[in-house]
């Protein structure tokens, strides 16, 4: 399944404040596009776009509670081969058996899941794709310090990628958490 970008070159005209020009224009769809596979590879490769009745095979837990992948779950429809009163959903992003059996083999489930576009999280990542974008297209020459006499600049880094605190936001939007070992 191809995802889209989270947002447009209209949302990111909107928060630059300008109109994009024609070389600008020509990667705005690509650039956001990167932007928002990156965003999903920090939120822990959620989808985090809502997605109806998509049809999943997962690998069995072998117990009573089977952890769906995409989050939030909004509903479940099916469980190939078991009726509707030999499982439960829970609520959130468990499947439990009620037949007294565990989840073992391949489980083939039927949900719908992500966000809509109006959702507060989902237009955290559209923000955050623009954000990464304007700084690629204000300093596309990559340019990461400048000096003339006694003036100099130094410019955030424009290459397609997210800030560390951009990666914090989309973690904590997204329910994410960190193993990682910090200094």
């Amino acid at each position: 399944m191809t995802l889209g970008p989270f947002a447009t070159a209209s949302d990111l005209v909107a928060r630059m404040g300008r109109d994009l020009d024609p070389v600008e224009q020509s990667q705005a769809d690509r650039l956001l596009a990167d932007a928002s596979n990156l965003i999903r590879m920090t939120a822990d490769y959620q989808q985090i776009s809502r997605v109806d009745n998509d049809t999943v095979t997962l690998r069995g837990s072998y117990r009573t509670v089977l952890k769906l992948p995409q989050r939030p779950v909004r509903d479940v429809t099916a469980v190939a081969g078991l009726a509707s009163t030999a499982w439960r959903w829970n609520g959130g992003d468990c499947l439990i058996r009620l037949d007294g059996g565990v989840w073992d083999g391949p489980v083939t489930v039927t949900y719908s899941h992500g966000l809509d576009e109006d959702d507060v999280a989902y237009q955290v990542a559209v923000s955050v794709a623009c954000d990464a974008v304007k700084r690629v297209l204000t300093n596309p020459e990559l340019v990461r310090q400048r000096s003339i006499d006694d003036f100099s600049e130094t410019l955030a880094d424009a290459r397609a990628s997210l800030l560390q605190g951009e990666q914090d936001t989309i973690r904590q939007a997204f329910g994410v958490t960190s193993w990682g070992v910090s200094s």
